[in-house]
């Protein structure tokens, strides 16, 4: 995890936009995000790293399509920045950018649109350690069947034998969209022992939201569990 003692992060900007890279560093003007290269696309960045760039966060903008080797591209910067935080900006949110952002290790996914406070806000969520993704990218993993790749550098997470089999219940309820509450009864149990089993899943996997832990669960082979 990042400290959040830190005075200042570097960040990379890759973006074709010169107009809104610079309109970016501006709003980022004043905040402990300062602007130390901008690349114009993949390869360019991929270069500036290889010639010694070393970033805090990178920020991509991503097109609406993306093709094969873009991310062939985008997971070989995720390797060769692997001591660096990585958040894809995209003026539209579509399914198959979502997908580029999870399949090439993406530590957020934030939207062009959003206000200069919410994105400071969210890229120092991401700076500390979260993954910010929207909150139906679990919904979106379980209808796709995308895998989100662990970014470079991760540590190894506990395979799933390593939960209790109620722990791994509570997560495949997780996964089927479940409240508390609706976990608790399917299980029989109550809801205080629910919050219970899931800090202690929290805790095993290293998630810091129910995001995170569905994330982990699909990559960890779980499916949802289905109650009549």
């Amino acid at each position: 995890m990042v400290d959040d003692s830190i005075t200042s992060w570097r960040v990379m900007l890759v973006d074709h936009d010169k107009l809104f890279s610079a309109a970016l560093a501006t709003l980022l003007t004043g905040s402990k995000f300062i602007i130390c290269h901008h690349s114009s696309s993949l390869p360019e960045a991929i270069s500036a790293l290889r010639q010694g760039e070393e970033p805090d966060l990178i920020i991509l903008d991503v097109p609406t399509t993306t093709s094969p080797d873009e991310l062939t591209q985008f997971k070989r910067l995720r390797n060769l920045a692997d001591h660096a935080r990585l958040v894809v900006l995209a003026s539209n949110r579509t399914h198959q950018n979502l997908t580029f952002a999870l399949q090439g290790g993406a530590d957020g996914y934030l939207n062009k649109s959003m206000s200069c406070d919410v994105l400071q806000r969210s890229l120092q969520l991401v700076m500390l350690g979260e993954a910010v993704f929207p909150a139906d990218v679990a919904n979106l993993l379980i209808t796709t069947g995308v895998e989100r790749a662990p970014p470079a550098g991760t540590k190894a997470q506990p395979p799933s034998n390593e939960l209790s089999k109620r722990e791994v219940q509570i997560l495949r309820c997780l996964l089927a969209g479940q409240s508390n509450k609706a976990i608790a009864r399917n299980l029989s149990i109550t809801e205080s022992t629910v919050k219970m089993h899931f800090k202690n899943v929290m805790r095993k996997i290293h998630a810091q939201n129910r995001t995170q832990a569905a994330v982990w669960a699909i990559q960890n082979g779980l499916s949802p569990l289905v109650t009549a």
